[in-house]
């Protein structure tokens, strides 16, 4: 279980990438982490009348005097502040990359309704393109998280899922609660499997077992299990919100560059509809 040593965040200036740097910065303060706060000065909408180069020297100076103001704010004066010149998703994901960054914070706004949703957003164009786990922050959170939810879905992903949570709750000394959603199955599909329904849960129960076994968890972590029926994104929201959790962790499905553009119904559905900040795993090519 590798703990965080690099986090990154990034911000656009905005209130909403605030979240993001005060969220990043007491992450990493409590982690023990470095952290580089980095901002995109995109270009692609230029006027004809103006140099890249230009626009860069005429406006990079302000935006990186904002940014230095954020970080300052979010009690991190010692942060590695960069700012450059392109376009923002694919350049927060090389940057993380470049710095081997362990954790990507990203800021969303609280009320889903609003402008939480993130499809076309920079944020949504981060978590399916970064490699490590991106972190969205509804709120620029300062104190531990106290309740981390995390979803598994019984795939080799789960494990990854599960062993940066536990890195993350041994940091804040947080309680964790695994949580596995069985999809309900239509008579029809009762039909076509080998199982009757009460082995499929029996089975389901047997392999999150497994899982949790298999994950080497820290003996001092307060870790408890539920298994669900139904939609996943509405019974990971629901437990969510019954059990008061601070941090909502899931992991995604893609493999390969084309795959990973999609993040799937699960991830997407909690992204869009939650309120509490919500981590996202990315699949890595070389567990498999």
């Amino acid at each position: 279980m590798r703990e965080l040593q690099r986090v990154l965040a990034a911000t656009d200036a905005s209130e909403h990438g605030l979240r993001a740097v005060v969220t990043a910065a007491a992450c990493a303060r409590r982690s023990g982490a470095s952290l580089d706060v980095v901002s995109v000065l995109e270009t692609r909408l230029l006027p004809f009348a103006i140099k890249a180069t230009d626009y860069h020297e005429r406006f990079g100076e302000e935006l990186h005097r904002k940014v230095v103001a954020q970080a300052e704010e979010a009690g991190a004066p010692d942060a590695m502040v960069h700012v450059r010149g392109g376009l923002a998703a694919p350049l927060i994901s090389k940057m993380a990359e470049e710095f081997g960054a362990d954790l990507v914070v990203v800021g969303a706004h609280p009320r889903p309704a609003v402008a939480r949703f993130l499809v076309g957003s920079t944020a949504e164009r981060v978590i399916r393109l970064a490699q490590p786990p991106v972190l969205v922050a509804t709120e620029g959170r300062r104190e531990p998280f106290g309740r981390i939810l995390t979803a598994i879905d019984l795939s080799h992903q789960s494990r990854r899922v599960l062993e940066i949570a536990a890195a993350l709750a041994q940091a804040d000394q947080a309680e964790i609660r695994a949580l596995y959603v069985q999809d309900r199955l239509t008579p029809m599909m009762l039909e076509a499997t080998l199982f009757d329904e009460h082995e499929q849960r029996h089975h389901a129960r047997n392999q999150f077992d497994l899982i949790l076994s298999e994950v080497s968890l820290p003996s001092e972590l307060m870790v408890s299990r539920e298994i669900r029926e139904g939609h996943a994104g509405h019974e990971i929201l629901h437990e969510a919100q019954t059990w008061n959790a601070d941090l909502i962790m899931l992991g995604t499905h893609g493999f390969g560059f084309f795959n990973r553009m999609l993040l799937g119904s699960t991830s997407t559905y909690v992204l869009r509809h939650g309120e509490c900040a919500t981590l996202v795993v990315p699949r890595q090519e070389e567990a498999e």
